[in-house]
C-alpha cells in the first residue's frame, strides 16, 4: 500500500503520516510529493492509495487548495481526519547567531502563523516562500548555508529557516529559537482515498453545496433541514466558486454517519434544495 504525503522527509505531513500509520496494519510505503496537486492527482489516477494533506489550522484557517480540488478537480472522500499539535522552529548552520539573520525561509503558510514573532524579533529580515518546511530547511542546510561564515566571520546574507525539530536534527542545524508561533496551533489533516470509511461510532460527515442563485433564504432552507432534525454542524464555511463574483459553494461538518437514516435523509433533502451537491465522505473523528 502506497500513501503520499507532502514532502521532502520532515514536514508535518510526514509526521501525520507516521501518526496514521499506528492506525492500520500491512506493509505501507510512504511517497513525497512537492505539492497538493501532485498528491490529490496521484491518488485519483491511481498512483498512490490514499494522500495524506493538511486542510484546516487553529490559527490561520482552512487551507483552500484542498477543499477547492475536492470539489471539481478530483472525485476523492475522506476516510480519516488527524489533529496534530504544531510547533514551529527558527534553524540556521552552527556558528550562526540570532543577530545575525537577515533573511528568513519558510512555507508561506509558516511565515503566516509566525507572523508575531517575525515583526517583533525581524522587523527588516527579508521573508522568501519555499514548498514545505523540510524543503526550507534543507536549503538552509546546503545551498543558502554554503560560505556563509568565512575565517569565523559572518558575511553576506545570513538565511534561517522555519521548520520542526526533526528537520534541524536530520541536517544536524542550530536552533536559534523554538516554539516562535502561536502556543495552541493545531492542524486538522485528512486521508483522502476513493473510498471513505465504515461507520465506527463516532463519525464525522462532510458535504460541499451551492444554493440556487437569486433565491432568498436559499441557505436558511439548506440549515433548516439539520436543525429539524437536531443534527449538529461541526462546520460551516463558504468559498468563492471562482465561477462568478458573489457564487459560493458552502463546506459543512456535521456529527454521524452517512448511513444513519438520519443522516441519509437529510442529505437526500438537501440534494432537493441545493443547485449542487457533493459528499465528501464518512469518517472517524480525530
Amino acid at each position: 500500500m502506497k500513501i503520499g504525503f507532502l514532502g521532502p522527509e520532515g514536514t508535518f505531513s510526514e509526521e501525520a503520516s507516521k501518526l496514521y500509520l499506528k492506525k492500520i496494519k500491512g506493509k505501507i510505503d510512504l511517497i513525497p510529493f512537492s505539492t497538493f496537486h501532485d498528491i490529490l492527482f496521484a491518488v485519483e489516477s491511481g498512483k498512490v492509495h490514499e494522500g495524506i494533506v493538511p486542510i484546516e489550522n487553529s490559527t490561520e484557517g482552512t487551507i483552500g487548495i484542498v477543499p477547492d480540488m475536492l470539489v471539481k478537480d478530483v472525485d476523492l472522500m475522506i476516510k480519516q481526519e488527524l489533529v496534530l499539535s504544531v510547533y514551529h522552529y527558527l534553524i540556521a548552520q552552527p556558528g550562526i547567531k540570532l543577530s545575525d539573520v537577515t533573511d528568513i525561509i519558510s512555507h508561506p503558510q509558516v511565515l503566516d502563523q509566525c507572523k508575531n514573532y517575525l515583526r517583533q524579533k525581524f522587523p527588516k529580515a527579508k521573508l522568501h516562500m519555499s514548498y514545505s518546511t523540510s524543503d526550507a530547511v534543507r536549503q538552509v542546510a546546503t545551498s543558502l548555508g554554503e560560505r556563509v561564515i568565512a575565517h569565523g566571520k559572518v558575511k553576506g546574507s545570513v538565511f534561517a529557516a522555519i521548520g520542526n525539530k526533526g528537520t534541524a536534527e536530520l541536517y544536524k542545524l542550530k536552533i536559534l529559537a523554538a516554539k516562535i508561533n502561536a502556543k495552541d496551533n493545531k492542524t486538522r489533516f485528512v486521508v483522502l482515498a476513493k473510498k471513505d470509511a465504515q461507520r465506527s461510532g463516532k463519525d464525522k460527515t462532510s458535504i460541499v453545496f451551492s444554493i440556487k442563485s437569486d433565491r432568498p433564504g436559499g441557505l436558511h432552507d439548506v440549515l433548516k433541514v439539520f436543525a429539524d432534525r437536531d443534527i449538529n454542524l461541526t462546520k460551516i464555511e463558504s468559498r468563492p466558486s471562482k465561477k462568478a463574483l458573489g457564487d459560493y459553494y458552502f463546506f459543512v461538518d456535521m456529527e454521524g454517519h452517512r448511513s444513519q437514516e438520519l443522516i441519509a435523509h437529510a442529505l437526500k433533502e438537501v440534494k432537493q434544495v441545493t443547485s449542487f451537491m457533493k459528499l465528501l465522505g464518512s469518517y472517524p473523528k480525530a
